[in-house]
């Protein structure tokens, strides 16, 4: 029944054996859509960490966009998580019932997708760590008060005392 069926108030009416195979067919493709789903959206998100790493080492790298890239590692870490346990459902869908050699070759092809955007993602995660150590983050100005201790440098009381070990790493 489509929505437009129900606008047009129209009543769907089938067998029983029709509904229960139609049920079992979109149990069948629901583990499958999710995996593609998550493979779309882990490569969505991957694509927004790539933008911001090639932002790291450049004036535009400074502590929010650090904080950026954290959120988004964490995310497309959840998207992860969240779409092997979709892939592992149609697998075991796959196993359990009675499919067509297309839906188990279409599964194949989702879980060498979810693959290759894994190595992506790991890749990207290694340049990342990589970018983070080499390169120390754009601290503006306003971080920096006069003080009254002498040194000349007073770091706001929300800022760590890493971020000043890494700004005075970056003056040198």
């Amino acid at each position: 029944m489509s929505f437009e069926d129900l606008e047009l108030g129209r009543t769907f009416s089938f067998n029983g054996s029709q509904h229960q195979h139609q049920h079992q067919e979109k149990q069948r493709q629901e583990p499958s859509q999710g995996v593609a789903a998550g493979v779309f959206q882990i490569n969505t998100a991957l694509a927004s960490f790539q933008r911001l790493l090639h932002s790291l080492g450049t004036p535009k790298d400074t502590l929010l966009l650090r904080q950026k890239l954290h959120k988004t590692r964490l995310h497309i870490g959840q998207l992860v998580k969240e779409t092997s346990t979709k892939l592992k459902q149609a697998t075991e869908t796959d196993q359990r019932i009675e499919v067509s050699a297309s839906k188990k070759i279409a599964d194949a092809k989702l879980a060498k997708d979810f693959q290759a955007v894994l190595r992506e993602f790991q890749k990207a995660q290694g340049l990342a760590a990589e970018r983070e150590t080499t390169y120390a983050p754009f601290v503006p100005k306003e971080v920096l008060l006069p003080s009254n201790n002498g040194n000349g440098l007073e770091i706001d009381s929300a800022k760590s005392h890493e971020q000043l070990a890494l700004l005075v790493q970056s003056k040198r």
